[in-house]
């Protein structure tokens, strides 16, 4: 069996349009119903709540981008395509990745933490979006317990419940995180910190296949 560990990290809304359309979706708390509230809250909250609304946008295959995708196959160091390091736009990285993936000869278990639930259906709407050809075995609409994954977030949690990368790796006794988590990605990419992007998103799979192979152990599937 092939394994490939997969993790992407993506950044908020960048283009004028897409940051205007989702300003336009925040409304006034449905509490408020006298106009000089609506006024008061239009003043004073508004531009906090637009901000956060646009930094939100970065799970949001509608509105947000992939920055950066790192990969290992099995025991491979990992890789990571980058905006802007590599590729000049968004399209041209997942162009790339899909054109690596096209040499696999045969449809690898693609294994990452709520890789299911995220990484994998903001790549398939970043691909809508953008026109980009994805390869013919990539799921589609894969389930956390399928063959097709293996998602370390769900076979800790399950199907309804959730446990943050860096809390699994505590738990096992595993390296966790140092300094930068996801939520940061958006600022640093605004800031220009590209290659520390680069480097988080490759630790990331480094940690999934730690969390991959203690999880292996306790189904007597591996040494």
């Amino acid at each position: 069996m092939t394994y490939l560990y997969l993790d992407i990290e993506t950044i908020p809304a960048q283009t004028d349009a897409a940051k205007q359309r989702i300003s336009a979706s925040v409304k006034p708390p449905g509490n408020l119903k006298k106009a000089d509230s609506i006024a008061a809250w239009e003043k004073d909250q508004r531009p906090a709540a637009v901000e956060e609304a646009i930094s939100r946008s970065g799970l949001n295959g509608a509105f947000g981008h992939i920055c950066c995708i790192g990969y290992a196959l099995d025991e491979n160091r990992p890789t990571s395509l980058s905006w802007p390091l590599d590729y000049s736009g968004e399209r041209e990285l997942l162009v790339a990745f899909s054109e690596a993936m096209e040499s696999y000869n045969r449809s690898p278990v693609i294994i990452g933490h709520n890789v299911a639930g995220f990484d994998i259906r903001f790549m398939w709407q970043r691909a809508m979006v953008l026109g980009v050809k994805m390869p013919g075995w990539f799921p589609r609409d894969p389930k956390p317990w399928g063959i097709e994954v293996f998602d370390t977030m769900a076979a800790w949690a399950g199907a309804r419940d959730t446990i943050s990368m860096d809390n699994l790796c505590s738990a096992l006794g595993l390296q966790g995180k140092d300094d930068v988590d996801g939520s940061m990605v958006g600022d640093m990419w605004a800031r220009g910190e590209f290659e520390r992007i680069d480097s988080y998103c490759r630790a990331d799979i480094e940690r999934t296949r730690a969390i991959h192979r203690r999880m292996l152990v306790a189904y007597g599937e591996a040494a």
